[in-house]
């Protein structure tokens, strides 16, 4: 058997899944490097998938959050997907790293600026009136699918 297990780190801020190992010996303490939290909550995907997400993720100002399809709620922070076994233990994932980026989309909001043309005495140009806020939402960009 070896000594780690392979999952999927989902990198909300930079928009990116990779592959990453996890110690077999210790998941938990693994899964706290790589989502860079100290408590965890576990949402399932299916019946042998499951996401590790930063609990608190929802608490402070976000810059970003991630969406899983057919999950209510929205998930803030670095997730760790793994798969999972009959007893609840932690595997590696069953599907392709293109299919579980495929679930989630990121989204994050964009600001676009609302310019005025100024045409005064001794004052020509333009200024920015206001900004239009719109969320725009992608789907993971897998920075490493061999690994």
């Amino acid at each position: 058997m070896t000594k780690s297990i392979t999952g999927y780190l989902i990198d909300a801020k930079a928009g990116t899944i990779r592959s990453v190992k996890i110690d077999r010996e210790d998941v938990l303490k693994s899964v706290y490097a790589h989502i860079d939290c100290t408590c965890v909550d576990v949402v399932r995907i299916g019946d042998y998938h499951i996401a590790y997400c930063d609990d608190n993720g929802l608490v402070d100002g976000l810059e970003c959050f991630t969406q899983l399809s057919g999950f209510p709620w929205p998930l803030a922070g670095n997730l760790l997907v793994t798969g999972v076994n009959e007893e609840g233990d932690s595997v590696s994932p069953t599907h392709s790293i293109d299919l579980v980026a495929g679930q989630f989309s990121i989204s994050r909001p964009v600001f676009d600026p609302d310019f005025e043309h100024i045409d005064e005495p001794g004052v020509i140009g333009i200024r920015v009136r206001a900004f239009n806020i719109r969320v725009e939402r992608n789907r993971p960009t897998i920075v490493n699918p061999e690994a």
